[in-house]
């Protein structure tokens, strides 16, 4: 049966890897089924020990088929792109509703999931914004207005990728509102009820931290601002701030001790189960509860299936086989939800509970077990043992490396799971027979998390650490991590170099002397380029910033200067101090080690780029020195970047206007390989005399898709066309990158290399 299990596991997991995009999973699904069907006839006549490989390989083929069956389905039903009209639709929400920072002019929104009741969108989920919304809860019936479009994110070689994190929540597009009207509030149940009192006492003014109380209570993390989101990132402890395997595990502990001694009170229970059994019982009942008030969330779930396992093995007395648990709890996931592999959480959650499992085992030595040492020296080696066994995880999933991560755990973890919960389940059940009780309970959360938080501040203003290296590196760095702790520690010093090597050491340079290579980020509306040498980096522009709180620079720009290559930037060059170009600025001079800055002026720690020339690895970079207009804008003022390595020649003019043209022309003195089209290809730039003098054979183009200027203008992108340029937009094509030593060839992020979970356009 274990190999049955673990070879369906293996199955499911497959598609965790970005496979290209194509027609081929339905097929796929099909065939792994049919092989399985094949394989369980021959089990049936074959002889037990000539069988031994048959059961993975059965588990093997009925996980990926039912896997790739699931994938198929979730991509089928993406809404089809219906254009910018307003659809009318009869929705459900479907989640607590979550408030968004306002936008500069527009009022305060909201972020709804709802699920369509009727027409032919019907049961689909979709991610909504509603400015300026009226009191909406979840399980109202509303009527709306609202513009849908498929799922779509930026497409770059690395960072977050929102589009995998819509596939794997189950949300089939995403859209605003415009008008709705409400049909039918949310039926009101115990649950309702139970919820909203429950908000209501942990917003009292009397509670500090309410905000974060009610995100690990109730699962309400839209109050948290953007600020403690980062320092929790920067510290590692987001899972203890959100509802996570580690409190609904809580819960059902507290629920099981508090079963046994109901059982040890009460005789006549015995009757009909034995104390373990009852133990398990309510240890079961407390964690449904829990996930339930916290909104019953896929991570809460995922939780609640692992807490079912465990209180199994106690109800059969297999409580040593937890490893047996823990394979029968991921195969209910795989089963129930094929989807979650796409989710950070899933992989975090697992591989806390098999470190620990493995380093802390019940068939484990312990060699840091000390005679009297007791609780607290085991909570010691358990946390040693997960920042060692999740770093190389953690820099995976995140591209850092926070060395703050096991101080900031040592404290919170217990403060937070042997303090706060705790304090805040006895509060929920005190709240509706003894409030006065209940608010005692809650002040007390609030005051231990006082103590966490402080101490997670503290640690959040040293930043954490870029990891340059690979995915395969960073495997070979997990595998080595566990090495380290399961075996004895001598032995193992060879291999704890290694994983320091793999980690901390940059990839090898990929290009030869006299090469360069361009990478334009898709930033939306904004320009982020990465030009490359043998031996250093440029980073041109750090992308747009919004009211909103994003900012392009921490999302886009950071993660892949880490990710494609050394993370640190030789010179940073902004070419003028619009928020479209500059407004990630603070991110990266945060995040990355950055040794010199030029701009259009001196002044805030840059120097004057115009007219500055060098030459790094036979690439020779030249800000051209152009005669700027009277009264010039700042977009005007814009550094103009030339670069050439006496064969290839790129010319990067970020946003100057048909008055600045005049003058680059004069000093281009001749055409260019790959031209950056000014100002995003509005109409006012591309003068017909840039076209033809540059005469470019490929032009990007840095806008966003269906952006509000109409960027590139239909005009401008006639003019390239009539002298044969080939023109890229990172709006359809996302990151487009190009090589000197391959000078006819442009990769295309989201046409060339898409996982088969990114949308074509």
């Amino acid at each position: 049966m274990q190999r049955l299990l673990f070879g369906f596991c293996a199955g499911a997991l497959i598609l965790a890897l970005p496979w290209p995009r194509g027609d081929w999973l339905r097929l796929a699904s099909l065939l792994a089924l049919g092989v399985a069907v094949l394989i369980a006839v021959a089990m049936g006549w074959r002889r037990p020990r000539t069988a031994w490989p048959l059961p993975w390989c059965l588990g093997l083929m009925v996980g990926f088929g039912w896997s790739a069956l699931a994938h198929q389905r979730a991509l089928d039903e993406r809404i089809p792109d219906v254009g910018g009209d307003a659809l009318p639709l009869e929705v459900v929400v479907a989640a607590e509703p979550v408030p968004s920072p306002a936008a500069a002019g527009r009022p305060p929104a909201l972020r709804l999931l709802v699920r369509v009741a009727g027409g032919p969108l019907s049961d689909r989920r979709l991610r909504l914004t509603w400015y300026g919304a009226p009191a909406v809860a979840a399980g109202d019936r509303w009527m709306l207005r609202a513009v849908v479009r498929p799922p779509w994110s930026y497409a770059n070689p690395s960072g977050f990728d929102y589009e995998r994190w819509l596939l794997a929540s189950g949300i089939h597009g995403t859209g605003y509102v415009r008008s709705g009207r409400l049909l039918e509030p949310a039926p009101s149940g115990i649950l309702t009820h139970t919820r909203s009192a429950l908000a209501a006492h942990l917003g009292s003014p009397d509670l500090a931290h309410g905000p974060v109380l009610s995100a690990l209570l109730l699962g309400r993390s839209g109050g948290i601002d953007d600020g403690l989101w980062d320092r929790f990132r920067a510290t590692g402890t987001v899972h203890l701030m959100v509802i996570s395997g580690l409190h609904v595990s809580l819960a059902a502990g507290l629920g099981y001790l508090l079963g046994r001694l109901a059982a040890s009170a009460l005789p006549l229970l015995l009757l009909y189960a034995n104390a373990r059994t009852a133990g398990a019982l309510a240890g079961l009942a407390a964690a449904t509860a829990y996930v339930l008030l916290a909104g019953a969330g896929l991570p809460g779930q995922r939780a609640l299936v692992m807490a079912a396992c465990a209180m199994a093995l106690l109800v059969w007395g297999r409580s040593g086989q937890l490893a047996s648990g823990l394979l029968v709890a991921l195969a209910v996931v795989l089963a129930i939800h094929p989807l979650a592999i796409h989710l950070q959480g899933f992989w975090l959650s697992f591989g806390a509970v098999t470190v620990l499992l493995l380093v802390l085992g019940p068939r484990r030595r312990r060699p840091l077990r000390l005679p009297g040492a007791g609780a607290a020296l085991r909570l010691l080696q358990a946390q040693v043992a997960l920042s060692v066994g999740m770093l190389p995880l953690l820099a995976l999933q995140t591209g850092e490396l926070s060395w703050t991560a096991a101080p900031a755990n040592l404290v919170a973890v217990p403060v937070v799971s042997i303090g706060v919960v705790p304090a805040l389940l006895y509060g929920a059940l005190l709240a509706g027979p003894w409030p006065a009780a209940a608010d005692v309970a809650f002040a007390l959360a609030d005051g231990l998390l006082g103590i966490a938080l402080a101490w997670v501040d503290w640690l959040a203003a040293r930043p954490p650490l870029p990891v340059a290296a690979g995915p395969a590196a960073l495997v070979c760095a997990q595998a080595g991590a566990l090495g380290c702790l399961l075996g004895p520690p001598r032995r193992w010093l060879p291999v704890l170099a290694l994983v320091a090597l793999l980690l901390f050491s940059g990839r090898p340079a990929d290009l030869r002397p006299g090469e360069y290579r361009l990478t334009v980020l898709d930033v939306g509306q904004g320009d982020a380029v990465l030009v490359d040498t043998r031996h250093h980096r440029l980073l041109f522009d750090t992308g747009p910033a919004y009211p909103s709180g994003f900012d392009a620079g921490a999302a886009v720009v950071v993660p892949n200067v880490v990710a494609t290559g050394r993370p640190a930037i030789d010179l940073l060059l902004v070419s003028h101090d619009d928020v479209d170009h500059a407004g990630g600025l603070g991110s990266v001079l945060g995040r990355l080690a950055v040794t010199a800055r030029l701009g259009s002026a001196a002044g805030d720690g840059a120097h004057a780029c115009h007219g500055r020339a060098w030459r790094w690895d036979g690439v020779r970079f030249s800000v051209l020195a152009l005669p700027r207009p009277p009264g010039a804008s700042t977009n005007d003022r814009s550094c103009v970047l030339l670069i050439d390595n006496g064969r290839e020649r790129a010319l990067l003019p970020a946003d100057v206007s048909h008055r600045v043209e005049k003058e680059l022309v004069r000093a281009l003195n001749g055409p260019v390989r790959v031209l950056m089209a000014p100002h995003h290809g509005s109409a006012t730039s591309s003068s017909r005399l840039l076209t033809r003098v540059a005469r470019p054979e490929l032009v990007l183009v840095s806008a966003g898709r269906r952006n509000r200027f109409g960027h590139p203008h239909p005009r401008v992108v006639a003019r390239y066309r009539d002298v044969d340029a080939q023109v890229y937009v990172t709006g359809d094509h996302g990151a487009l990158q190009w090589s000197s030593a391959h000078p006819e060839r442009m990769i295309s992020f989201r046409r060339d290399r898409a996982p088969f979970w990114r949308s074509a356009g």
